[in-house]
This record gives structure tokens, C-alpha cells and sequence, in this order.
């Protein structure tokens, strides 16, 4: 089975042999079969037999799973893609992959796309060791702040995922980093690509007086705490 990073936004950034494996496949289990025949009729590959869409997201994927096994035991080329960037990364796909390699099939995943990489080169995070990705925070403003308390001593880089519904809220909670910075990158490839660094108590602010700037989805990285908007070297 293979897994296959998706453009994120610009759909050049699609990979030659992202584009060689699609056109081999058999089936192409996705999160939403309309997103993925779109995509595979930009790139020339809806009436090849790669137009075998199987649908697989995080309400079916114990049973979607079973039938990607019995497609790999019947010989056939499997791809697996998210709707965009790398698969299995705050998407579904993990569990499937457990269970393909589990059954005993090799998993093949091709380098591509990825919002939280993209984001966190932007950023100017100078930090050696690495960085934290925690990815989407609790529903619950009280699990999300108890979380962000857990996190505040954090000496590496913290990179959070959030849908534009969510943003205002998380902007307000990072609030209690006062001067520690934030870097907020939205529309990542798209035409409205936006990448902004501010003092976490400013970011707030910021988006209520500029509600364009709350739209598209956010890969949000806070900076170490020795990183603030007083200090950044």
C-alpha cells in the first residue's frame, strides 16, 4: 500500500512519482471520493483505472480497512491519500496503516506536502533539538487551557493545528504567553497565504480587528519560551 502526500493548496506541488503511483493504482482509498476525483481530474488521471475510489475517513475506517486488506491480498495496487498533505498526520490513515502492516503488507510512503513542515520553515524558529507537534487541541476551553499549562515550559517549538471556526478562541487562550511569540500561517500555497509573527497577547487582538485574517485553515507554531517579542535572538 502506498501511502501519497496531496498538495495542500497549489496544486503543482503535486510530486512526479506522487503522480506515477496514482496512474498504477488499482484503488485510491481517500477521506472524501468527490475531493479526490477532483484532484485526479486536474492532474489528467480520472478515466484511468486509478478512478477506483474507496472512501476511508475517521467514521469508517475500522471496516474500510478490511476492504484495502482484501484488495492487497488480491494482488492489487493500493494508494491511500488525505484530503491534503501527508496522510495519517492529525488525518485518519494511522489505523490503517497499523492494520495493512499488521496483515503483513508492506507500507511505501512518498515524501510530499506538509502543512506543519512548510509552516515551521517560515517561521524563523531558531531552536536546536526539535520542536513539539501537539496538532489539534481539545473541544473544551478548559481541557485546552489545562493542556496549554502543560506546554508553557516547554523549551522547544510547539506547532498546533486549528480550523478557522476555532481560531479565535485558541488566539485568545495562547493569550497567557503575554510576549512569547507566535507565528500564525494560514492558506498555506493558496492565493490568500498569509504567515504573520506576533506577541502571543497581540495576536488576539489582531484577528478580531481583522477578521479576513481568521479565515482558511492554521498551522500555528509557538515559539520557545525564551523567544519573545522583546527578545529574539
Amino acid at each position: 500500500m502506498y501511502l501519497v502526500a496531496t498538495p495542500i493548496g497549489n496544486l503543482a506541488d503535486i510530486s512526479l512519482r506522487a503522480l506515477h503511483v496514482l496512474d498504477l493504482a488499482d484503488a485510491i482509498a481517500c477521506e472524501d471520493t468527490r475531493h479526490t476525483g477532483q484532484l485526479l481530474r486536474a492532474y489528467g488521471l480520472a478515466s484511468k483505472g486509478a478512478s477506483n475510489l474507496v472512501a476511508l475517513h475517521q467514521h469508517n475506517e475500522t471496516s474500510a480497512a478490511q476492504d484495502i486488506i482484501n484488495r492487497l491480498t488480491a494482488g492489487e495496487r493500493v494508494v491511500y491519500v488525505s484530503d491534503a498533505g501527508t496522510p495519517a498526520i492529525s488525518d485518519p490513515g494511522a489505523k490503517l496503516v497499523h492494520w495493512v502492516r499488521k496483515a503483513g503488507f508492506r507500507v511505501m510512503p512518498l515524501p510530499g506536502p506538509s502543512s506543519v513542515i512548510t509552516a515551521l520553515c517560515a517561521a524563523g524558529v531558531v531552536e536546536e533539538g526539535g520542536f513539539l507537534f501537539e496538532g489539534f487541541l481539545p473541544n473544551s476551553s478548559k481541557q485546552r487551557q489545562t493542556r496549554l499549562e502543560q506546554l508553557a515550559s516547554s523549551s522547544y517549538p510547539v506547532i498546533f493545528l486549528e480550523a478557522p471556526h476555532r481560531i479565535q478562541a485558541l488566539a485568545d487562550d495562547l493569550a497567557v504567553f503575554n510576549q512569547r511569540l507566535v507565528t500564525a500561517a494560514r492558506e498555506l500555497t493558496k492565493q490568500f497565504e498569509e504567515i504573520i509573527t506576533v506577541a502571543a497577547l497581540d495576536w488576539g487582538p489582531r484577528l478580531k480587528a481583522q477578521p479576513q485574517s481568521a479565515r482558511g485553515e492554521f498551522v500555528i507554531i509557538l515559539h520557545p519560551a525564551w523567544q519573545t517579542a522583546t527578545l529574539t535572538h
